[in-house]
């Protein structure tokens, strides 16, 4: 059965993206998971992977040329299949297709979401029947489509010829449920008189899950994950105090205090926000661990990504450049310690954080963030002991080649019960960004449960 190469969202902001590359030809074998195309975005160029193993059969935009979010950008079929030319626009054009009534069916559940609540009525939220002919379907999933109230002709089936199952139906049926939802919104909180920057996305009656970055980053370190979270969790992302577009006061930054004053931006957030999944980055992933440590009960699961707090190792050099005044080229230097592939580094993201780090006090609060929680290359906090004593599922996920925190830190997780551990080859500190679809489909996958 052939399968469409579509163009990824990262950011939850981008509208289109950039060929810069073909990897793979027409003609060529490709694995599932294999780089195939070169893409960039406002912010980053990255290597997007193959959705499935076969042949290239057709590509549809040429390098250099830009096409919107979901567009078709390849065609890649199984060994042995042969699609004329016409029946590969055919293809095209249903695929178009059922995401232009996907769309609308959402659009439609999005506005009686907002009638309901805005009449204090919350009706079960289903996709319209269908008024079209006959689909290839089994009597099952026809059955069990009329029940739940899904239209057959906006499901792609995984069955035999494209034949719809249950198991399709039963899927559509879950994205209906979660499609009243909230467009992207960025917002200012208060936490007790300290501003924090934040953004949120996602179906406002699905699981929440927080991300949390590390240590000079900010919440645009998660720009090539938000996009894929959100279609199945509200999510959070914010700056922590001190970061990004968030208050910088002279006050405490350890860790403690950091996941003190989590706590406290949860809180302000509202009840929605008791009861949370936490995705944390570096500097971050200690500060989740510290949060969960305290607070057990506002925890469902755990990803830590190159987490600070497990071992007593820390790149020095990356340190001492984060000291330095801050300048493009130590900025550049400095991002060269957080990726294996330095051609990851894009001016646009230099310019990024050199302007982050010029806003008044900015520079202050990183150095004393980074003197809170590291030294001459040692890290001075240590949560091996709050990481074992934890009941809830925790994900480790690092880079094999991570140059600023050792991967033999990760083995902590694995001698825990809950734990589980994956290891990114030819990867460096940042596997959320280098791997970045590998990285949303493993953490998607584990949050689900």
């Amino acid at each position: 059965m052939a399968t469409i190469l579509s163009m990824p969202k990262w950011g939850l902001a981008m509208k289109t993206g950039l060929v810069v590359e073909w990897l793979k030809r027409p003609g060529d074998s490709v694995q599932e998971g294999e780089p195939i195309v070169q893409i960039e975005s406002e912010k980053a160029t990255n290597e997007v992977e193959a959705p499935a193993t076969g042949l290239v059969r057709w590509l549809g935009v040429p390098e250099g040329e830009d096409a919107p979010v979901g567009a078709a950008l390849a065609v890649i079929v199984v060994p042995g299949e042969e699609l004329t030319d016409e029946q590969v626009a055919d293809l095209i054009r249903e695929d178009a297709e059922i995401k232009r009534k996907k769309a609308e069916m959402l659009t439609g559940q999005r506005k009686a979401a907002a009638r309901e609540t805005a009449s204090g009525t919350r009706a079960t939220v289903r996709a319209p029947s269908s008024t079209g002919g006959r689909v290839n379907s089994s009597p099952a999933a026809r059955r069990l489509a009329q029940e739940l109230g899904v239209d057959l002709t906006i499901v792609a089936g995984t069955g035999p010829g494209g034949m719809i199952g249950r198991e399709d139906v039963l899927r559509a049926a879950e994205e209906a449920k979660a499609a009243p939802s909230e467009e992207a919104e960025e917002r200012d909180v208060d936490v007790g008189g300290i501003t924090v920057h934040c953004l949120m996305a996602g179906p406002v009656n699905a699981p929440h899950v927080v991300f949390v970055h590390g240590l000079g980053g900010s919440l645009t370190t998660w720009s090539l994950n938000l996009p894929a979270f959100a279609e199945q969790f509200r999510i959070c992302a914010l700056d922590l105090v001190g970061a990004g577009s968030s208050a910088k006061p002279a006050t405490d930054y350890s860790v403690p205090a950091l996941a003190e004053f989590l706590a406290s931006f949860l809180d302000a957030l509202g009840p929605d926000w008791q009861r949370v999944s936490i995705v944390g980055h570096s500097l971050g992933g200690a500060v989740a661990l510290a949060f969960a440590g305290s607070y057990p009960q506002r925890v469902e699961r755990l990803v830590l990504v190159d987490s600070a707090g497990l071992g007593p190792e820390i790149d020095r050099t990356v340190l001492e450049l984060i000291h330095s005044e801050p300048s493009p080229e130590n900025v550049r230097m400095e991002l060269t310690h957080f990726f294996a592939h330095t051609g990851m580094i894009q001016q646009e993201l230099v310019n990024q954080l050199y302007q982050q780090r010029m806003q008044p006090g900015a520079h202050e609060a990183l150095v004393a963030t980074t003197d809170a929680a590291f030294d001459d290359g040692k890290q001075l906090v240590d949560l091996r002991d709050a990481l074992a004593g934890l009941n809830v599922p925790v994900l480790a996920v690092w880079g094999v080649a991570d140059a600023v925190i050792p991967a033999t830190h990760a083995q902590e997780v694995e001698r825990t019960s809950s734990g589980r551990l994956e290891v990114f080859a030819d990867c460096g500190h940042c596997p959320h960004i280098e791997r970045a679809d590998a990285f949303n489909q493993l953490a998607l996958t584990f949050l689900v449960g």
